[in-house]
């Protein structure tokens, strides 16, 4: 049953020509009016009909309030509906109006124990923002308001409730005028009455012209007798429902994560960022280097971004004049581990800090804090769902990496990139069915150099107190011993890199101070280990070449291929 407001309502609706069948009206478990049959709705029937005339659009709100012309439709249609409000009875819109909900809580109106329960989420920022640059336009509306419109008549609280109007019941014009080029909204009394249901399938049928015309429905499937008839808002995320509508599904396939890496403090940014846009590398959003990343898709956009964020000095030398995007594709061994980790990093801080938050999750908090939990969980859902796909891509890198070494294969070119190395295909090969390859199976650990029970392990461990610290250090000093091991695994990727151009990578004087004031001493107190004709200043450099050009963190290794 419907109350008296809602029988005005419907009355007003057809005492200004619209019409509808085999459909009533009643308020679900939140008070809100739902739409159910009251008989069988067949696929392509007819229901209801709206005409274009009880419709608020921005084109009556601009003539009600022609001074406004500095500000957004959604403002002064938001100004329009509060003063109506206002007017009563003697509104043409009061029918409408006055069954619109009283109070709908968006993420835009949460105090700041709410708003707790969107702390570590993209949202935080999001809401805060919007809220404040909203506070700010309405500070600005209150010094233009028309001469007939009193300050102390337009609250901002009325003014956020009709602004939330708009948000949670808006159409698109173009659905009375489909040749309109403007972005502008209109409230559709009885149309907005349909709850959303993703993958819904309606058809609006308009006829007439913009002034005397009308919207028919039309049902996209059969409907039973006593079911809602739902309308389909389009993929929008929690995150789109909770700010613009005031909630959120359990599950909700277009659910997403917004991920933005900062290099700003990177030493190459610039021609990091050169790069990104020589390559044409962007997300397609305002911000061309945030993406999101929804459960089945991660944008290969972002992966290409993240190659080049994570390239190292080499790497960036290289690719400084690349305008070919395919080139990243795929850097290379090295980047493709560094990008991949830097990922997981990335997703699992994300996700750490999204479960550090304690909430009160009880039965009894209020239905919006209980939306934001849905949010929330669904956020986790995707950080999960993502970071398995990038743990599974990690886990096929290192197979690849594995199927080379056994095939004793390794790109012509040092350095093994794929801009120098253009027709080599890095992970093509067949896989093989091991059940497992550790990333220590296919890198250089220093774990592995020392693992030996040798004098140079012996000097090593005598010498350094604290591998953490010196870690750099002993690492090349550790490449320069393997290098000189005829029975070394590593042999082959030794001889490329000693025979390509080894430069300095750093400040010459300051390796050859390091180098001084170290291996002379170590010559004479392990002369049998340290062999200056092994441990020269030129293998020095090679090392060091080799550390910075070749090497992962967490852990320190050196990808060799």
């Amino acid at each position: 049953m419907v109350d008296s407001a809602f029988n005005a309502y419907l009355e007003w609706i057809k005492a200004n020509g619209g019409s509808f069948q085999k459909i009533n009206f009643r308020k679900d478990l939140h008070g809100e009016g739902c739409v159910y049959t009251t008989d069988t709705v067949k696929e392509n029937e007819q229901f209801a009909t709206v005409p274009f005339k009880i419709c608020i659009t921005e084109k009556v709100a601009r003539k009600a309030l022609p001074t406004l012309t500095d500000f957004s439709g959604r403002v002064v249609q938001s100004l329009f509906l509060l003063l109506q409000k206002n007017l009563g009875e003697r509104s043409f819109y009061h029918p409408y109006i006055n069954i619109l909900p009283k109070r709908i809580v968006t993420a835009m109106h949460f105090d700041e124990d709410d708003m707790a329960y969107l702390q570590k989420t993209n949202m935080e920022l999001a809401v805060r923002e919007r809220k404040a640059a909203l506070q700010s336009e309405f500070m600005r509306l209150l010094e233009h308001l028309p001469e007939n419109v009193h300050k102390e008549d337009v609250r901002w609280e009325d003014f956020l409730w009709a602004h939330s109007m708009y948000s949670s019941r808006a159409f698109p014009y173009k659905l009375i005028d489909p040749s309109s080029t403007e972005e502008s909204e209109v409230l559709f009394p009885l149309v907005d009455a349909l709850n959303h249901k993703p993958n819904t399938k309606i058809t609006w049928s308009r006829s007439g012209d913009s002034e005397t015309g009308s919207l028919t429905f039309v049902a996209g499937q059969e409907y039973q007798v006593g079911d809602e008839i739902f309308n389909n808002y389009g993929p929008k995320s929690n995150e789109e429902l909770l700010i613009g509508y005031g909630f959120c599904f359990e599950y909700n396939e277009y659910d997403h994560i917004a991920l933005k890496p900062n290099f700003s403090q990177d030493l190459n940014y610039q021609v990091k960022l050169n790069i990104l846009q020589n390559c044409g590398i962007s997300s397609g959003n305002t911000d061309p280097y945030t993406f999101y990343i929804h459960r089945n898709n991660i944008p290969p956009m972002f992966f290409k971004m993240m190659r080049v964020l994570v390239m190292n000095n080499m790497e960036t030398a290289y690719y400084r004049s690349c305008h070919d995007p395919k080139f990243l594709d795929m850097v290379g061994y090295r980047n493709e581990l560094s990008m991949l980790s830097m990922t997981l990093t990335l997703l699992k801080t994300r996700l750490i800090a999204l479960k550090s938050v304690n909430l009160d999750t009880s039965d009894n908090i209020p239905a919006w804090r209980k939306f934001a939990l849905m949010y929330r969980a669904g956020q986790e859902d995707v950080y999960n769902v993502t970071i398995a796909k990038i743990e599974e891509m990690k886990s096929r890198i290192i197979s690849c990496m594995n199927q080379d070494i056994k095939e004793n294969r390794m790109a012509p070119n040092v350095p093994f990139l794929s801009i120098v190395n253009p027709d080599y295909d890095y992970t093509s090969l067949m896989i093989d069915s091991s059940p497992f390859v550790s990333l220590d199976m296919v890198v250089i650990t220093l774990d592995s150099l020392l693992r030996k029970n040798d004098p140079f392990s012996t000097a090593i461990t005598e010498i350094f107190e604290d591998f953490d610290e010196e870690a750099d250090v002993i690492f090349m000093l550790s490449l320069i011993n393997e290098k000189f091991n005829e029975n070394s695994k590593w042999k082959e990727f030794f001889k490329r890199i000693s025979s390509s151009d080894t430069t300095v990578s750093q400040d010459e004087q300051e390796l050859r101070e390091m180098y001084d004031s170290m291996i002379p001493e170590f010559a004479e107190a392990y002369p049998h280990v340290f062999s200056l004709d092994k441990f020269s200043f030129e293998s020095f450099v090679w090392a060091d070449n080799i550390l910075n050009n070749y090497s992962i963190d967490n852990p320190l290794a050196i990808v060799p291929l």
